[in-house]
């Protein structure tokens, strides 16, 4: 009778455990379903990306094949600007004869009246004799200094014209020395050099292309037309187009 009882006792031992490993089992397979259902819902959520990805491509190719280009239109304009006139051969040439003239006198004032008191050589036709020397400086200084200070010699004021440069608003030294000294020395070694200011567009002599100058007359204008192209940018609605 005691064996019996204890084999009884055993067996109801190990149906009270199976029966809690069943009841623990129970317990642990809604958490196993749980986290299945989040790993079906990733790997769902993951499925449709792809989708989403391409479509947010696809709208946005129809984004950019619906935004209009702009449009370039190209105009031309004919704009009126006043320049000064530049001054032509025959008046530049009688304002040099009246230059020097004026350096004649000069010279004829101050330094012959020396060479006499002293009993010097003037008639001396060599181009080193004192003379010639002091004379060539008094006419190159004249046309230097008036050049400078004034843009216009004494000639040149009578006939309303002046030395205007095309790269600087003042003359400078510069300009000045390479237009009245080592331009005009050529001129005066060819004259015929002179004869470029009939000829060129905006009537500049040698002296002239060598200092980037022009000769103006004063408060004398002229009118020139120029054509301007201007670009402009239109843009255009895709609605616009459609009705259209």
């Amino acid at each position: 009778m005691n064996i019996q009882e204890q084999n009884d006792g055993t067996r109801k031992e190990l149906t009270y455990t199976e029966q809690s490993k069943q009841a623990e089992e129970g317990h642990k397979e809604p958490e196993k379903s749980e986290s299945n259902a989040q790993n079906v819902t990733e790997t769902g959520l993951l499925e449709e990306n792809p989708q989403t990805q391409s479509r947010n491509e696809s709208s946005t190719e129809e984004q950019k094949e619906g935004t209009p280009e702009p449009k370039i239109v190209r105009e031309t304009e004919i704009v009126e600007e006043y320049e000064e006139k530049t001054a032509g051969f025959w008046i530049r040439f009688w304002a040099f004869i009246i230059d020097g003239l004026v350096v004649s006198a000069v010279v004829g004032i101050l330094v012959k009246p020396i060479f006499y008191l002293f009993g010097w050589d003037v008639g001396g036709s060599l181009w080193y004799s004192p003379f010639t020397i002091i004379s060539g400086i008094i006419y190159y200084a004249y046309f230097v200094i008036m050049t400078k200070y004034w843009q216009q010699t004494i000639g040149k004021m009578i006939f309303g014209i002046k030395v205007k440069s095309l790269k600087e608003e003042k003359l400078s030294w510069t300009t000045v020395l390479f237009r009245e000294l080592v331009s005009r020395f050529i001129n005066n070694t060819v004259w015929i050099s002179y004869l470029a200011v009939a000829f060129t567009p905006k009537n500049q002599g040698l002296q002239d292309y060598f200092a980037d100058t022009i000769v103006v007359q004063e408060n004398v204008y002229v009118k020139n037309e120029k054509k301007v192209i201007k670009e402009k940018i239109i843009e255009t609605n895709s609605s616009n187009e459609q009705t259209a």
